[in-house]
């Protein structure tokens, strides 16, 4: 039996958890260099990942224990440029039912400029109970 490894995408990329409560979770990121695209500005996808992590993270505050969530889709509008330093990413709930959450949030700088405005639809499962981990599928050939 293997152990199952420990997802650290979001600390890979130096993601920092500010606060979280019910419906609401917040993170920050110190925009560094290799966050960066050619123009010396944030890469789109470093903002859609930390987007998609904030508004999950506002999903799962409300979830039990044998819940967890995907997103089925996110929405983005990137309003100003995002420069190097601290960046605000923010999660709310909107509604959540049974199966399936709507979300919003944003990301803004450290001075409150909004720099991007997100809305998200996440998907909520029970894993079985005789499951505790979440299993990768097979590999496609």
């Amino acid at each position: 039996m293997t152990k199952a490894k420990k997802i650290t995408y979001d600390k890979d990329l130096g993601i920092k958890e500010v606060s979280s409560k019910k419906g609401f979770y917040k993170i920050k990121l110190d925009l560094k260099q290799k966050h960066l695209n050619h123009g010396g500005i944030a890469h789109g996808g470093v903002l859609a990942g930390l987007l998609d992590i904030a508004l999950a993270g506002a999903v799962s505050t409300t979830m039990e224990k044998d819940e967890w969530c995907l997103t089925a889709s996110l929405s983005i509008e990137y309003l100003n440029p995002a420069f190097p330093g601290e960046i605000y990413a923010f999660g709310k709930l909107v509604k959540r039912g049974k199966n399936l959450a709507f979300v919003e949030g944003g990301i803004q700088s450290k001075d409150k400029k909004l720099l991007t405005k997100a809305t998200g639809i996440w998907i909520i499962k029970t894993l079985p109970i005789h499951s505790t981990k979440i299993k990768p599928s097979k590999k496609m050939d």
